[in-house]
């Protein structure tokens, strides 16, 4: 019996800052963020809201759904890059607050908007290895609270939010083969100086947004070309493009590089905002899990800090455990 994703479900915080707000304090054309960005609110958790409390929000909800007690859970990845505390691991707060059992494994990976596709990429293949059968991996990050509130670069685009993946026995999408890429030389496109053990009085994120243009746009189109050659597959062979949800400019600029067309695109943001590592999930609970059609070939691929790269395959599995 094949492992792979069963179910997905997603939390995001009550408050809403749309583009009218974000327009009138920094002075942008409202238009330009709704139309180009393709944003048009993001979600912002309150001060005592931490990242484990949406992950615990978002796991509880695809626990829920599938019907999975909590004790039945082997394995806890959560991937975040605004944890709780430096230490310990946000996975052991949210271990405890789901009341998963002694035995089960728990552990962060430290990646932004390609941690979904890097913790697939971990996740499945140790818990078939172990004999695992229930995984939960879930991506979650509260970036407001790391942003300069007064910074142009960020305010328009980022949102907080969780998503929780169920993964296990009976998936609804198996993963193929993985392309991966880094280049540490441009860590700083997209950095928070004032963090971690090197931190000075508090610092915020800082982004290079023309850095980071570029890289997607250069580095994204080969490994896409890459992983469809690791799964001997072309581009139309793939029904439904799910990238890192950016934004809209960068999403269609993308899919013209590639050849994408715009039916199978998956753009899918524009009441959330970027959320980072959860949001290639989150897209795919919304257009992908929740469509009657299940596209046959759903491509994956996450870009961002470190910066880091990562694609792959997800192919829909029948009823009867076979990938289709």
């Amino acid at each position: 019996m094949p492992i792979g994703i069963r179910d997905i479900a997603h939390y995001v915080p009550e408050r809403v800052i749309g583009s009218a707000e974000i327009a009138a304090k920094h002075g942008f054309d409202e238009r330009f963020i709704r139309e180009k960005l393709g944003i048009h609110e993001r979600r912002v958790s309150r001060p005592d809201e931490s990242t484990a409390d949406l992950c615990v929000e978002a796991a509880e909800a695809v626990l829920a759904r599938a019907g999975v007690e909590p004790e039945l859970v082997d394995l806890l990845v959560v991937v975040t890059q605004t944890p709780d505390y430096i230490l310990p691991h946000t996975s052991a707060l949210v271990h405890h607050r789901l009341g998963l059992r002694k035995s089960s494994a728990a552990f962060d990976i430290s990646l932004g908007c390609s941690g979904f596709v890097y913790g697939l990429a971990v996740v499945v293949p140790l818990m078939e290895a172990h004999g695992m059968r229930t995984g939960l991996l879930i991506a979650a990050d509260e970036y407001s609270k790391v942003m300069d509130p007064n910074d142009r670069a960020t305010a328009p685009l980022f949102g907080d939010a969780a998503a929780a993946t169920l993964i296990g026995e009976r998936p609804r999408y198996v993963a193929g083969k993985y392309s991966f890429g880094s280049d540490g030389s441009r860590h700083e496109a997209l950095i928070i100086h004032g963090s971690g053990i090197k931190a000075e009085p508090r610092g915020y994120l800082h982004m290079n947004g023309r850095a980071i243009f570029n890289f997607m746009i250069n580095e994204v189109p080969a490994d896409v070309a890459t992983c469809l050659e690791l799964n001997g597959l072309s581009a139309e062979d793939i029904d439904c493009w799910v990238f890192h949800q950016a934004n809209k400019y960068m999403l269609e600029s993308l899919a013209e590089r590639i050849g994408i067309p715009a039916n199978r695109l998956v753009i899918d943001n524009a009441d959330i905002g970027n959320t980072t590592a959860a949001s290639i999930p989150i897209a795919l609970e919304r257009r992908v899990l929740s469509d009657f059609t299940s596209p046959k070939r759903v491509l994956i691929s996450g870009f961002g800090v470190g910066l880091s790269w990562a694609s792959t395959v997800l192919t829909h599995v029948d009823g009867h455990g076979l990938a289709g």
